[in-house]
């Protein structure tokens, strides 16, 4: 047993002050004031919250921006011993659960992490992501298709039953959830973020695979005909939907659908992609998205939509937006997309709730997942970028050995 002795303290979902939490076995036993025992750590300087979520990240072991070069020339085996290393920097930036949108490699070190081979934070992951062809999941598409086929990139799938193949497929593999691309996107080479992929019939069969393993569909989708072909469809999650139309917004709402925005991604490039080996086709279309989530986001926390935080980080850039600051996200969300701060902490905390994640809040019974943080991001919301002590099941970490 041991009682964290807490002086400001966020659930998840609301602030509290002057409360004990007593851990048992890896769980949050109690959460009420004066708790007695004798192994108690005084954290009343420390803000007090949940290890926090990453709704949105590829643990593909990549080093550079381009993911041509990277998906043909580097062994998958390779760039997941890479991603391996991504693990403690994502524990010392306080994230104790990361949903991987896209990566085969990601179920390995999911299963990993589980058997204690490694030591990371809680993976939820999709596998391969599913991709029309000529389609985002494809990256280039003047080499030649089966290259993209082999190399594993995307389950690329056209027609109804193509699309059920491979949705059971990629579930047969271990996936917690599917992730389609129901637009074009910004880092694949012909197809632009406004167009529609997929037929609604398409995801239609999708989501329904999904629904019948018990599972959900998130859609990358920018243009606002393919965020509502997504929507009507049935997914769960909308990843970007930086050109939704208001009416999407509110159908989104009226739906419970959940929205992640990747500011980080889209910061990225603007500011380090041509130094990162982005190619050119990429730096031109990251232009037309960029200006739109700041646009959305106020529309959609006032109609009510989920926000989750994901950084859609997929590769190391040693710039000041990195595997490691995933934290930023929560900044941006604030600074960019008009959130206040403790909206941003509820969108990496107690909103992973809504699309079926177990972590982000502080319950009685849950894993005791936790973060103490020096200084109050309820109040400024970059003092959520200062040092950290993590606790994962119960257990604080040695972040300092790593």
């Amino acid at each position: 047993m041991s009682i964290i002795h807490c002086g400001m303290f966020f659930d998840g979902t609301k602030i509290l002050e002057n409360v004990d939490l007593e851990i048992r076995n890896g769980r949050v036993a109690k959460l009420e004031k004066n708790i007695v025992g004798s192994d108690r750590l005084d954290a009343r300087d420390y803000f007090v919250m949940p290890g926090m979520v990453d709704s949105h990240i590829h643990l593909s072991g990549s080093t550079t921006g381009n993911l041509v070069a990277e998906y043909l020339t580097k062994d998958a085996r390779t760039r997941l011993l890479r991603a391996s290393t991504w693990m403690i920097k994502l524990l010392k930036a306080g994230f104790t659960t990361v949903r991987d949108c896209g990566e085969e490699n990601s179920i390995y070190l999911r299963e990993a992490i589980k058997s204690g081979t490694i030591v990371g934070p809680n993976i939820l992951a999709a596998g391969k992501p599913l991709s029309q062809s000529f389609g985002h999941g494809e990256v280039a598409h003047s080499i030649p298709f089966h290259w993209n086929q082999d190399r594993g990139m995307s389950e690329i799938c056209d027609g109804k039953d193509q699309c059920i193949s491979a949705a059971r497929r990629v579930l047969r593999t271990g996936a917690d959830f599917i992730k389609v691309f129901s637009t074009g996107g910004v880092l694949s080479e012909r197809d632009r973020p406004d167009q529609e992929q997929f037929t609604p019939e398409e995801l239609a069969a999708i989501v329904n695979e999904a629904r019948k393993a018990g599972k959900y569909v998130a859609a990358h989708a920018h243009g606002d005909q393919g965020i509502r072909n997504a929507v009507q469809a049935g997914v769960k999650s909308i990843e970007h939907g930086t050109l939704a139309q208001d009416g999407t917004l509110r159908e989104m709402a009226e739906r419970g659908v959940s929205l992640t925005p990747t500011i980080s991604i889209q910061e990225l490039l603007v500011k380090h992609g041509q130094k990162l080996g982005v190619s050119s086709w990429g730096l031109e279309k990251i232009k037309a998205v960029r200006d739109g989530i700041g646009k959305i986001l106020p529309k959609a926390a006032e109609y009510g939509i989920n926000i989750l935080a994901g950084t859609d980080l997929g590769f190391e850039t040693g710039t000041d937006i990195d595997i490691g600051t995933n934290w930023n996200e929560l900044i941006l969300l604030a600074e960019i997309g008009g959130l206040t701060p403790l909206q941003a902490l509820m969108s990496s905390t107690g909103n992973a709730r809504k699309i079926g994640i177990q972590a982000g809040t502080i319950e009685e019974g849950k894993q005791a997942d936790i973060v103490l943080v020096e200084g109050n991001p309820a109040n400024d919301i970059r003092e959520i970028r200062n040092k950290k002590r993590v606790f994962l099941a119960g257990k604080e970490l040695s972040l300092s050995e790593h």
